[in-house]
């Protein structure tokens, strides 16, 4: 059919009856030849997609019967039969026609974008999924708004799904935005939302403060999911696995100090693969070099580096290592230090340096003899320890006052 023919066709349905309705059966007939109700295999695309366009472009007024048009081959487009490249250039199609009145078909948008983002993730299309799902209006699409859709939290599992599919193609700015904004549906939503729901949600959370390296967050999350009782026991030794090795990433500091005991006090700690290392860096023991290959054999990319290109892993375990040291030792030559952190002498310096300006360390710097010098940070055994001084200095005083006045000794005994 040539345009001028189905031109002349469509206007003439328009002409020769103004009943909505009977605008709409001869429509539908005409639809039947190219898009037949549970066609299978190939159709002719490029006909269906004109015909729309001609319907829409000619018809006036209130687009009642265009719009009916545009649902009834939405509906023929969900068809298993269909071939999966059919239904996507047809919604293609449909969406590029009517970008410019999408207010006016908003349901017939929703379902096409919906339909196309998971023809998109069948292809592998994943960013291209996430985009056809974030151009849906759900706060305006009846898809999203009836009292059931919220009842069931349309909305928030509509933002879940965006945010699995930006973390999948590593757009991890944006997938933080989605899962805050699901945070604030989840509000609204309140008790009446499905566990899962919040689970997911949760599991989420949880996968953006990683790949934002914010390891602290990321393992407060991953722990709760350990001990939300909903999961199946796999899934929560999973989220306890994945614990373990944020926490073992993060910074130091009082909150990564507190969820350390608690993972390490856990009774299924010590099945997870690197609980070997949490015990030392819970007990402050030196962790070795060849200790962490199974370990960094764990670490996504993103947990290997930070954005400079620096080892995440070997920092946080020279940092550790150090403290350990201090623990052990009064002081210690650099050149030791670095012998035990891998490091050459000034990379131990200037790493000791750092630790003590911030305070992660107690303790100061012998540069004329290269001696990094510790200090006992716990106020109870300093209180001891002077304790201890002091009294050491009345026994001598009084050992010195008997070696000069034998007749003493009775008396202080």
């Amino acid at each position: 059919m040539t345009e001028i023919e189905r031109s002349a066709e469509v206007a003439e349905i328009f002409a020769q009856d103004t009943d909505h309705k009977a605008q709409f059966e001869t429509l539908s007939k005409l639809c039947n030849k190219y898009l037949p109700l549970n066609a299978i295999g190939r159709v002719d695309t490029n006909e269906i997609i004109k015909i729309i366009d001609t319907v829409i472009a000619l018809e006036t007024g209130s687009m009642v019967v265009s719009r009916q048009f545009v649902s009834l081959i939405t509906e023929r487009l969900d068809n298993p039969n269909l071939e999966s490249e059919c239904i996507k250039l047809i919604a293609e199609g449909i969406l590029s026609i009517i970008k410019t009145r999408t207010i006016s078909y908003e349901d017939q948008v929703c379902i096409l974008r919906l339909m196309l983002a998971s023809l998109y993730e069948k292809e592998g299309r994943i960013k291209d999924a996430a985009q056809a799902l974030i151009a849906i209006n759900s706060d305006t699409s009846p898809k999203f708004n009836s009292p059931q859709a919220t009842k069931e939290g349309a909305k928030a599992l509509l933002c879940i799904r965006i945010t699995k599919l930006l973390l999948d193609c590593a757009e991890i700015d944006e997938a933080e935005q989605y899962v805050n904004r699901t945070s604030l549906l989840m509000i609204e939503v309140g008790s009446t939302a499905n566990p899962e729901i919040q689970i997911e949600h949760k599991a989420l959370q949880a996968r953006v403060c990683d790949a934002k390296r914010r390891f602290v967050e990321a393992a407060q999350r991953y722990y709760e999911l350990s001990v939300t009782e909903q999961l199946p026991m796999s899934d929560r030794i999973t989220a306890l696995g994945k614990a373990i090795v944020c926490v073992l990433l993060a910074k130091p500091g009082p909150q990564r100090s507190r969820l350390l005991t608690i993972i390490f006090k856990d009774e299924r700690a010590p099945s997870c693969p690197s609980f070997e290392i949490i015990a030392k860096m819970y007990l402050t023991k030196v962790i070795h070099k060849d200790e962490l290959a199974e370990f960094e054999s764990q670490l996504q990319p993103h947990q290997k580096a930070d954005e400079h290109g620096e080892s995440i892993l070997k920092g946080v375990i020279q940092e550790h290592n150090i403290t350990a040291v201090s623990q052990l030792h009064i002081n210690i030559k650099f050149k030791t230090l670095g012998m035990l952190l891998g490091v050459d002498t000034d990379a131990a310096e200037s790493m000791a340096g750092e630790m003590i300006a911030s305070e992660r360390l107690h303790g100061y710097i012998d540069q004329t003899n290269g001696v990094l010098h510790f200090e006992d940070a716990n106020p109870m055994r300093v209180w001891d320890g002077q304790i201890l001084g002091t009294l050491e200095q009345v026994n001598k005083v009084s050992d010195m006052i008997v070696a000069q006045h034998p007749q003493f000794a009775t008396f202080l005994s």
